[in-house]
């Protein structure tokens, strides 16, 4: 409706308008205003369903906003024109207020401290965000603030701090509950804000910017607010909303006033205003004030705290003494079977602790042999069949046995636990089955038992009796068994496991052993043992084992499928991302890289030749990657046609690029899919953790930007993500311009070093050392452009231009004196330029233009170059020595060789 209204006014605008900016703008405002009427008409209703009574505000508050429309309708009033306040500026304050008042009642707070806490956080957020527009925006816009008086100077900031700070109480609102009122309420003050501001930056209202941006901000509002007065509220704001987001935001918020501060006002020096003075004073003494609520508030909820401590403790005492005070043993059990309470004749009957009763399960107080039987119990109880006593043993901690008759009942007020009394009926119990004891335990616990069982003395573990099951478990007869001792059969890395069961027999404790068959094999099983004595007198243990074999297989492959990728049976994403997390967490920075292969136009060849090829491209390509990483890193498929590697540990001799390189080469070599001769490139894009927390997530997407930027640049190519280098790759990419300029104008040129021998103080000659003579930085050094030359291949171009012009000056300087004819120089060769396979033309040319013999060049190569290698080099130093010239190795750039 609301929206119609607005589309058939600004339709007779368009129709009966004079078309100029101020005839717009009456209309909009008569647009606006019956937008209000529907917004008023919609609290009503809402105040006679709801009879609570901050709706009652929002009527009162709508009204105010409806009567500052018609104020502005019927010309009333003038824009930042007037002295004092105008009546719509005193309606508008209405509207404020009222919704203040609102937005109070609206939290619903538990608590006085609570609500204080709530509103200094908006007023906190409320100053930050002011303050960032006041600098960005309004300030800028107005130029100079002195110069409009002092009532226009309040409202620009008066108007986007009410609406800012209704905004920041229903957005930290929104925290604990996203109902559609708080959205709805939330988008009226922020578009009332957007408009405000748009507005304060054209004083001179109206203006473009206020018709373009303000007029339709202000009508979004209007209309966010006519449909929250149907929507649904939300829940109370409480202690226990969203903290940490909450005080994020704030922080945040009150962290970037700061930083804009102190950038204009203490970096940049820039002139204060007393908004500025005035919001910076606020949000300080908001600050402190928010700090002392959160300190009452929190000594609030302690204090009621301990009082609920006190109050229940004091409960808990009187139900216990209550409790005691019965006179029959009485168990409180809930539905899990856990015990929850146990007067003091329990202990009594047991032998044991009444801590050492409550929490642990009912069927853990009785014998092994009694815990189905009363597991079959529980289930008839809970099903409501009749049934009669039962009888329980009970194994106390000093070894004598008690019989219990229990008597269960479900209370009828608390269904969910069940009331049991114990009664001591060990001396009929003994004397009904003294003469059963030894039948049972042989007919029911080994001849009848459809899982391996085996008795062994408590002390050396011998065995002294195994049923049929356990011996074809293990392959043996019986016979073979008996008299050794057990642990002869046990898996020598399971042998502790043994001990910890046994003593924790009475609580159930089970463990999985693997026990060695007559064969050799190994048989996984379930062990369980229980504690008894035999009619002798002599302590028994009895192990129950239950062949878990096929079970510990399937467990086992399934995990490998969950984890692993079934075609070329690599780790999946799931298992990548696991083992990156977790080595995550303990690797320290830079000692962690990942490396996201992708193959190059592989949907191609899988389109072309079909899946099947594509399969065994992926396999061939897998078990090329398996042999250049290492074991201790993980390679992984992560899908598709994508790879991914982890290293770890990268250092100098491990270097993550050098090794994306090789698998980049590997991946290269050409394959042979079905007859076909395939040629297949990768992108490869590298992370290293470069810094503190770093996530997975952030990991993977370093890598994956890394990778998307190697095709970008053509493909078939490595490249290393690192956010911080982009001053250096720009310096680097101006450098090598730079130098592929100064090579084409000559501006690489060598300089000579003399070479004296020390004992006689002879000159022999001069070692060649190449500068660049800059147009703007000057003469640089050979250790600010022979790396990049190195790396950018422009070296070999480098080295030919100096070795041709110190050759050319050496027989210069012999043309015209004789002094030189005995003298030699030395040049020094790259790692390029000694595996090129031009570099012996290019060194014979220079000798012969140059008319320089052989014997006076000296070629200094560095020892990395020699040992990149070895073979090419070999081939390369036999070529240029043919040449009758000398050789020496040189650290390259230190002046030093031998």
């Amino acid at each position: 409706m609301a929206t119609a209204l607005l589309g058939v006014v600004f339709a007779a605008g368009h129709l009966f308008g004079d078309g100029s900016m101020a005839d717009w703008d009456r209309w909009v405002d008569i647009g606006l205003l019956l937008v209000d009427v529907v917004a008023l008409y919609g609290a009503l209703r809402r105040r006679r369903v709801e009879p609570s009574a901050h709706w009652r505000w929002v009527v009162v508050g709508v009204l105010g906003l409806t009567a500052s429309q018609i104020f502005l309708v019927a010309g009333v009033g003038d824009w930042l024109g007037s002295q004092v306040f105008s009546p719509p500026d005193l309606a508008m304050f209405v509207w404020f207020g009222a919704m203040v008042r609102f937005l109070v009642l609206h939290m619903r707070a538990q608590d006085h401290w609570t609500r204080l806490v709530h509103l200094v956080e908006s007023a906190m957020v409320t100053a930050a965000i002011l303050f960032i527009v006041w600098e960005t925006l309004l300030l800028p816009a107005v130029v100079d603030p002195s110069a409009m008086s002092l009532n226009a100077q309040i409202l620009i900031v008066l108007y986007p701090a009410l609406d800012i700070f209704g905004a920041s109480v229903l957005a930290l609102l929104l925290l604990v509950d996203r109902s559609p009122a708080r959205w709805l309420l939330f988008a009226t003050f922020v578009f009332n804000a957007v408009g405000d501001i748009a507005a304060g930056m054209s004083p001179s209202y109206p203006t473009n910017v206020a018709l373009w941006v303000a007029s339709p901000a202000w009508t979004v509002a209007a209309l966010a607010l006519v449909a929250a007065t149907s929507a649904p509220a939300g829940a109370g704001v409480t202690a226990a909303r969203p903290r940490a987001i909450r005080l994020f935001i704030v922080s945040v918020l009150m962290a970037a006033a700061v930083w804009l501060a102190t950038f204009r006002y203490v970096i940049g020096d820039t002139p204060t205003t007393v908004v500025s003075i005035v919001l910076g004073v606020a949000a300080g003494a908001l600050w402190s004030t928010g700090r002392v609520a959160d300190f009452l508030q929190s000594r609030s909820f302690a204090d009621q705290l301990s009082s609920n401590i006190v109050e229940l403790e004091r409960t808990q005492e009187e139900l216990r003494a209550l409790l005691d005070d019965l006179p029959e043993a009485v168990v409180v059990i809930d539905r899990s079977g856990r015990i929850h309470e146990a007067n003091r004749l329990v202990a009594e009957l047991i032998g044991r602790a009444p801590d050492d009763v409550l929490g642990h399960y009912f069927v853990d107080l009785f014998s092994p042999s009694d815990r189905q039987h009363i597991v079959d119990l529980w289930r008839q109880m809970r099903a409501a069949a009749l049934m009669s006593n039962p009888t329980f043993t009970v194994v106390r901690p000093d070894g004598s046995v008690v019989y219990l008759e229990g008597d269960a009942n479900l209370p009828i007020r608390d269904p969910e636990r069940v009331v049991v009394a114990l009664r001591n009926v060990t001396d009929r119990i003994r004397q009904t089955q003294a003469l059963e004891v030894a039948r049972e335990r042989f007919e029911l616990v080994f001849d009848r038992a459809p899982i391996g069982m085996a008795v062994t003395t408590f002390d050396e573990a011998t065995v002294v009796e195994v049923n049929r099951r356990f011996a074809q478990m293990l392959g043996y007869t019986a016979d073979e068994l008996v008299g050794r001792c057990i642990n002869d059969f046990i898996h020598a890395d399971d042998n502790a496991r043994v001990p910890p069961v046994r003593e924790r027999a009475h609580l159930g404790a089970t463990a999985e052993v693997r026990f060695i068959c007559k064969d050799g094999s190994v048989v996984w099983t379930r062990l369980l043992v229980s504690i008894m004595v035999d009619t002798d007198g002599t302590e028994l243990v009895v192990g129950h084992v239950e062949d878990v074999t096929e079970q510990r297989h399937s467990a086992e492959w399934m995990e490998w499928a969950a984890t692993h990728d079934g075609l070329t049976g690599l780790p999946n994403r799931f298992r990548f991302l696991d083992t990156l997390g977790t080595l995550l967490a303990a690797a320290p920075v830079g000692s962690v890289a990942v490396l996201f292969i992708d193959l190059d136009n592989f949907k191609v060849i899988n389109d072309s030749l079909g899946h099947e090829a594509g399969d065994q491209l992926l396999m061939a390509m897998s078990e090329r990657l398996r042999a250049v990483v290492r074991d201790r890193d993980m390679l992984g498929r992560f899908g598709g046609d994508e790879f991914i590697v982890l290293l770890r540990d990268v250092s100098g001799a491990h270097d993550p690029r050098e090794i994306a390189e090789r698998l980049r080469q590997e991946i290269a070599h050409p394959v042979q899919i079905e007859g076909a001769e395939l040629y297949v490139t990768a992108s490869i894009g590298i992370t290293i953790n470069d810094r503190e927390g770093i996530t997975t997530t952030e990991m993977m997407r370093d890598a994956d930007a890394a990778m998307y930027r190697a095709k970008a640049r053509g493909r078939d190519r490595v490249e290393l993500y690192s956010p911080g280098s982009h001053d250096a790759s720009v310096l680097n990419l101006r450098t090598s311009n730079e130098l592929r300029r100064g090579l084409e104008r000559g501006e690489i040129v060598p300089y000579y070093q003399p070479v004296v021998q020390l004992d006689t103080g002879q000159l022999m000659g001069f070692e060649v050392l190449a500068r660049w003579r800059h147009p703007d930085r000057g003469l640089i050094g050979p250790d600010q452009f022979l790396p990049m030359a190195e790396e950018t291949g422009q070296i070999s171009d480098l080295g030919s231009a100096v070795l041709r012009a110190s050759l050319a000056q050496l027989g210069q300087w012999r043309n015209h004196s004789g002094r030189f004819a005995d003298l030699s120089i030395s040049v020094n060769v790259s790692v390029r330029q000694l595996m090129s396979t031009v570099l012996v033309d290019v060194v014979s040319d220079a000798l012969a233009e140059s008319g320089v013999s052989a014997a006076a060049l000296w070629l200094e190569i560095t020892e990395t170059a020699l040992m990149a290698d070895v073979k090419a080099a070999t081939v390369a130093l036999r070529e240029l020595r043919s040449l009758g010239l000398h050789l020496a190795v040189d650290d390259f750039g230190t002046g030093y060789s031998s």
